[in-house]
């Protein structure tokens, strides 16, 4: 089937139309005419993939990685960097007129200084490999372990660590995990921040040998050594099992950003890219304006929440994950910031419970990317909260948010490129209450 593409679809893939359907082709880019092939009818739409490109856009280029198409983490592989910063922009544009009918300004994306070795963190699968133990990323769509010889996105640290850490493990023979056995080793799992590596080995219902705790621990720039033990009974969605052991090293791990000193528990997350973290934050800050009191909703380890401690008499952070909130309260401590204080709950309940013991004139949020709940939506709805910095991953959740909320208006927007090579754009929206 020979297609002319017409747009960019939220995904990384290009848009072109047969007889009248949308036709989602992996591996196209606009502007080009492409030989496809459909690979699925879903009735209001087609998918297709890339078969030959006839007529080739300026933007393409060739892959550096030779898995990209299997692994599918990189789906902007093939196209230089400006062609990926035009597809951000047209994304959130696009979502943003669709869902929440914006049509003004948005800001010039804050591009990623380092397009390639940016990721500061991983989460990769052991399997068999041949007798021996291997590593790698699932399929795109699959169950299936991708074998990964390289990751060009992963900080170079990470990737020698997790070359050496595979070495250690095949020395003393250990295998992947089975479900029959219920041992083996599940995930390897790492943060590195300033050339400090924090590691977690997630396996089954075993011991680690002490030789092999010693030949981590030897490894130069692991400086904290977990692990946890996920049963076969176990949900599969969380990539961490129950129990934590901390079997050697550091406890957590520190990172450094706006003149904070922030420490993690394996389980706390931060963003994924420390240089554009700052410059997201750094906006934030900027544009948070001097209130009564400021809530930060899904606030991790406090960043955000500590960062705008000046603007205001009291800041809470409200986070639904414990270890988190016990980093975030230590951190507040070793700061030396004493207006801030964390609560560990679910978003929406909390607001509520908070909006009736103090005033709340603004709100900061950094939800998942499934966006506010519905519960959430309601607390905000319900409260008299002026101002709104809503920091969002996913421009389709942010507008459609937007739209539900009907009582704001956007005053800025500022998209920031922290996973280049891929769809993702990370955005920042100031809204203020409208007048009545």
């Amino acid at each position: 089937m020979k297609l002319k593409i017409k747009k960019w679809g939220i995904n990384g893939e290009g848009i072109a139309y047969y007889k009248k359907k949308p036709v989602f082709v992996m591996g196209a880019l606009p502007d080009e005419v492409v030989d496809a092939e459909v690979v699925e009818d879903r009735d209001r739409y087609l998918l297709a993939e890339t078969k030959k490109v006839l007529e080739a856009s300026p933007r393409r280029r060739k892959p550096m990685c030779g898995i990209w198409k299997e692994c599918g983490g990189c789906p902007l592989m093939h196209v230089d960097y400006k062609g990926q910063v035009r597809m951000k922009e047209a994304s959130l544009k696009e979502a943003l007129k669709k869902y929440a009918g914006y049509t003004g300004p948005i800001l010039p994306v804050l591009k990623n200084p380092d397009v390639l070795a940016y990721r500061n963190a991983c989460k990769l699968r052991f399997f068999n490999d041949d007798g021996k133990l291997g590593i790698g990323l699932y399929e795109k769509d699959s169950t299936h372990v991708v074998k990964m010889e390289r990751c060009l996105v992963h900080e170079k640290e990470l990737e020698r660590v997790r070359v050496d850490i595979l070495k250690v493990l095949n020395e003393h023979h250990a295998k992947a995990f089975s479900k029959r056995d219920d041992a083996g080793y599940r995930t390897l799992v790492m943060k590195s921040f300033d050339g400090k590596i924090q590691v977690v080995l997630v396996t089954g219902a075993q011991e680690i040998e002490p030789e092999v705790v010693q030949g981590i621990m030897a490894i130069e720039g692991v400086v904290s050594l977990w692990q946890s033990v996920k049963s076969r009974d176990e949900n599969e969605v969380d990539v961490f099992g129950k129990t934590m052991i901390h079997l050697a090293g550091e406890e957590k791990i520190e990172v450094q950003v706006c003149g904070l000193k922030l420490h993690l528990l394996p389980r706390s997350f931060f963003q994924l890219n420390t240089k554009q973290a700052q410059r997201l934050y750094e906006v934030v800050r900027e544009w948070t304006p001097k209130s009564k009191g400021i809530v930060e909703a899904y606030c991790g380890i406090g960043a955000m929440a500590l960062l705008v401690s000046g603007k205001a008499k009291e800041v809470v952070g409200i986070e639904s994950i414990a270890d988190a909130v016990v980093n975030a309260q230590e951190n507040a401590k070793q700061n030396g910031i004493e207006n801030v204080r964390f609560v560990c709950g679910d978003a929406g309940v909390e607001l509520k419970k908070i909006g009736q013991t103090m005033p709340v004139d603004t709100l900061i949020v950094d939800p998942p990317r499934s966006g506010l709940n519905a519960q959430m939506r309601e607390a905000i709805r319900e409260s008299k909260i002026e101002t709104i910095l809503y920091v969002s991953c996913n421009p389709s959740t942010l507008a459609k948010d937007i739209a539900d909320l009907k009582a704001y208006r956007i005053v800025k927007v500022q998209p920031v490129d922290m996973f280049s090579q891929t769809p993702h754009v990370e955005t920042v929206v100031l809204m203020s209450r409208k007048e009545k």
